[in-house]
């Protein structure tokens, strides 16, 4: 699963830091960060949701720096590597300083155990990740997601609405997944949908932008060649996967699209994400003041008209700029059991399971017990 998708990338040192120690809040404090999420919901006419691999731990999809993550477990086997040759020439050494010469069969039986032992470390990882794209079904997280972006607030809810976006509690997801468990999800559209590593599912034409979304994995990475072609009219170019590797560039409606809303934001939550990976990481702090000002998102056009890729070059003067430069901004809000590097200026941070506080979120903003029906 993950850990096929990861042998796939090229080898890149920077994977950020991995391994870090999980933390959770107490159930009092849990209790009362969920309330203030829910009022922070409640007063925002504009959220926006960022997710990471956090998120689908429950689907039985590793993530990758967590305690037990395919690049954390990754380094661990490297250190234990680098140590086991430090223990062999240290072995080496100290025969010969003795002078002893070993016997042909001894050399033979200590080889025959350290392939016995590699043998079984690779074993056990495969065990671990032997797991399918296909077969994972999306978590309580995601589809709580899909039904705030689909469903208006409950009636219950008597927070006073300011215009129609905040008769909903979500209204754009970008995500760092390739899974594509957020595409499973029926209730949530391509168009509250940002992508912004690919999909193990997509393949696209570069020629007329379609996307064609398989019940299969697609095989190759790096924005490569298929193998098949586009059906859409007479097309007929040649499908490449969406699947990134290191030194591909962000897609670029996606990217332009998660500036957009994210400028627009009054609001940003960031599920089960390190946040370690940039561009993507910076995103939430458009949800700040000074964020919105640094990236200059006070002179993008950020009306509901046109292309998010023109909406985030051109250039506003005047009352409008005024206007956008002084909107409401509630900041960002982490869900996450690890650190990140952008919990100090965050204006909440949640260290519990995604899916836990996702389901008494729900129930806090009034969609009652059978909202997952």
């Amino acid at each position: 699963m993950s850990a096929g998708y990861a042998e796939r990338l090229k080898e890149y040192p920077n994977k950020g830091k991995c391994g870090l120690p999980e933390n959770y809040d107490t159930s009092r404090s849990l209790s009362s960060k969920i309330s203030t999420l829910a009022n922070l919901l409640n007063d925002s006419s504009y959220t926006v949701v960022l997710t990471g691999a956090g998120i689908s731990t429950s689907a039985g999809i590793p993530d990758f720096r967590g305690p037990n993550g395919i690049w954390t477990r990754e380094q661990e086997r490297l250190k234990q590597l680098q140590l086991m040759m430090k223990k062999k020439k240290r072995k080496r050494v100290e025969q010969e300083s003795r002078k002893k010469k070993k016997n042909g069969d001894d050399d033979l039986m200590e080889q025959l155990q350290d392939d016995r032992e590699q043998q079984q470390q690779k074993q056990e990882t495969s065990n671990e990740d032997n797991l399918s794209f296909v077969t994972a079904k999306p978590t309580l997280t995601h589809r709580a997601l899909a039904h705030l972006i689909a469903t208006k607030k409950p009636k219950s809810n008597k927070h006073h609405h300011r215009n129609n976006n905040s008769h909903y509690h979500v209204h754009h997801l970008i995500t760092q997944n390739i899974d594509g468990l957020h595409g499973k999800t029926p209730q949530l559209p391509r168009s509250h949908l940002s992508i912004l590593h690919g999909d193990i599912f997509t393949e696209k034409c570069p020629t007329c932008h379609t996307e064609y979304i398989r019940n299969y994995e697609i095989s190759t990475i790096g924005l490569q060649p298929t193998g098949r072609y586009c059906t859409n009219g007479s097309c007929q170019g040649a499908l490449i996967d969406t699947l990134l590797d290191w030194e591909d560039a962000l897609p670029e409606k996606d990217w332009e699209k998660s500036q957009v809303e994210c400028a627009k934001a009054e609001l940003i939550l960031c599920l089960g994400t390190s946040l370690r990976i940039e561009p993507a990481g910076g995103l939430c702090r458009l949800a700040t003041t000074e964020g919105f000002l640094e990236a200059g998102a006070d002179e993008w056009d950020l009306s509901d008209d046109g292309d998010a890729k023109e909406q985030s070059k051109k250039k506003k003067k005047g009352k409008k700029k005024q206007q956008q430069s002084t909107q409401k901004k509630l900041g960002y809000v982490i869900v996450n059991l690890q650190e990140t590097p952008y919990d100090d200026q965050a204006a909440l941070v949640i260290r519990a399971k995604v899916d836990d506080v996702m389901e008494r979120l729900m129930s806090k903003l009034g969609y009652g017990s059978d909202w997952d029906t």
